[in-house]
């Protein structure tokens, strides 16, 4: 090969000298290049590949803590309305399908929990969990609701639901358990509309009636279930009844059934949740009403998040990934953060060790817990509050 050329003052035409050393050194030199960019080459695919390819392993990372009062909206009642300044903050955890690279970079961040298919969804269906937890958001709002206008005096009645599948206690579902039994004919999500136990199919408009048409069976007998699935197809089941473990005269499906209720009000709620599905925003969804419908300030300058779930009696509930939810928090800015006393020691203890100063961490047991915890943090008393 060439490696310089002279070009004479006096000649017209240039020179090519070739040096035999610098040849060896060239041919060397082009022996490594060649597998050093193919290795450069593999791992620039390796690297691309790691971006795009799932590998059905899904995270609980720190999702966001968002104002309630702008996806909050009333009417069409007779009630006044006082938009807060300040308002109260709900909380999320992401929870998205992880490419290979997400994984690792994961794997490595101390508040990002990297977690198997099954770990997650238990059956491993993220379709069919993603719409349970989409029920259970929107039942959230239901009872928040509910509870906010009772807390005020208003008129607020629950309107029974459906028959759906939540889910199978582990009790009357063991691994052996038989073909037959409920765990393994039924699916999460699974509506019931009818039951028929040797005397013709009864409808099940509401979930009360499963009860109703359990009571002329006993455990052992047979039924068959027509239910409708979760993408609206509809099939027949046959489920061998059992005795339930705290009462033995009282026969159960064996499952165990979704809140489906809804909730009739003086007024029209709508809060826009988007895709966010699960129930812990129910807590901090009841303030928001709370502090919507009643003048002042609920919750202080400073920002409060709330989460846990609410149920009719005002009682508050635990939630999942409390440590992700207070590391969202405090990117947030809020300086509080209400989460349940449910959640027990190890777990708040969890929290404040993750956020260290930068948010207080108060747990509350119940509404009226929650409610006193924002007077004292210098929001102001609602006029019906102690």
């Amino acid at each position: 090969m060439a490696t310089r050329v002279e070009i004479s003052v006096s000649d017209t035409q240039p020179q090519t000298v070739v040096g035999h050393g610098s040849a060896s050194l060239s041919l060397r030199s082009q022996a490594l290049a060649i597998p050093a960019f193919t290795i450069a080459c593999l791992i620039v695919v390796a690297v691309l590949g790691a971006t795009v390819w799932p590998i059905q392993r899904f995270e609980t990372a720190p999702g966001a803590a968002d104002l309630v009062a702008p996806r909050l909206s009333i009417g069409d009642g007779e009630v006044e309305v006082y938009p807060p300044e300040n308002g109260v903050r709900f909380v999320t955890a992401l929870g998205n399908e992880l490419t290979a690279l997400q994984s690792f970079m994961g794997w490595v961040d101390p508040y990002v929990d990297v977690l198997t298919c099954e770990e997650r969804f238990g059956d491993c269906n993220p379709t069919q969990n993603r719409q349970v937890q989409l029920g259970a958001m929107s039942t959230a709002k239901e009872i928040a609701a509910y509870v906010a206008a009772s807390y005020l005096g208003l008129d607020a009645t629950f309107n029974e639901g459906l028959a759906q599948v939540s889910g199978f206690d582990e009790s009357v579902c063991p691994t052996d358990a038989p073909d037959t039994r409920a765990c393994r004919v039924l699916k999460v999500g699974d509506v019931i509309e009818s039951i028929d136990i040797g005397d013709g199919p009864r409808t099940i408009d509401v979930l009360s009636r499963v009860s109703e048409v359990l009571s002329d069976a006993s455990p052992g007998d047979s039924a068959t279930l027509a239910v409708k699935a979760l993408d609206g197809t509809s099939r027949q089941v046959v489920v061998t009844l059992l005795a339930s473990p705290d009462d033995p005269e009282r026969t159960l499906i064996g499952f165990s059934a979704r809140d489906t209720r809804t909730v009739t009000l003086p007024f029209t709620v709508d809060i826009d949740t988007d895709r966010i599905g699960g129930p812990s925003a129910g807590l901090s969804f009841t303030l928001a009403l709370i502090d919507q419908l009643t003048p002042g300030e609920l919750v202080p300058a400073a920002g409060v998040a709330v989460t846990g779930t609410i149920a009719e009696d005002g009682s508050v509930g635990p939630i999942g990934a409390l440590v992700q939810k207070s590391i969202a928090v405090k990117r947030s800015g809020a300086r509080y953060f209400l989460v349940p006393t449910a959640q027990g020691e190890a777990d708040i203890a969890d929290a404040r060790a993750a956020v260290g100063d930068a948010v207080e961490i108060i747990p509350v047991a119940s509404l009226s817990e929650a409610l006193a915890a924002l007077a004292e943090l210098g929001g102001e008393p609602t006029s019906t509050s102690s």
